[in-house]
């Protein structure tokens, strides 16, 4: 999967990222397999989902391979690259001093896992010199 650059005006959407949820760790995948991975979260009739594998293979998200007459889709774009694209729009909105109260508010509301909070220590850390842990 590739890094990708994310334009500043190319973001996601909430059913995007929905979309993208299902192939990040699972792809190549056809259709189909798309479809089963979501279709519990969603209500879409099957040219909505493929209608949005064309938005996102335009904006650059997804990408494909053919063989014979199946698509078969993957992720062009980490998932990293379009949470950090995505915390950079928030902060662009907020006016670009408020990414302290961001991440606390974030927490507070959806919480830590044990492995979240080492990773979150360690940042600390080395944010502050105490170590050169990797994040």
């Amino acid at each position: 999967m590739a890094n990708g650059n994310i334009g500043k005006k190319n973001t996601l959407t909430t059913p995007e990222w929905i979309v993208m949820s299902a192939l990040w760790g699972r792809e190549p995948q056809v259709l189909g397999e798309i479809i089963e991975t979501i279709g519990d979260r969603v209500d879409w009739s099957y040219t909505t989902y493929a209608s949005y594998m064309k938005i996102l293979s335009d904006k650059g998200f997804v990408g494909f391979t053919t063989r014979g007459r199946m698509k078969f889709y993957y992720a062009a774009v980490d998932k990293e690259a379009c949470i950090a694209s995505e915390g950079e729009s928030i902060l662009e909105k907020l006016g670009g001093s408020d990414a302290e109260e961001l991440m606390l508010c974030m927490i507070k509301k959806t919480g830590l896992s044990k492995e979240g909070q080492e990773r979150m220590k360690a940042l600390i850390d080395s944010l502050s010199g105490k170590g050169d842990a990797k994040v």
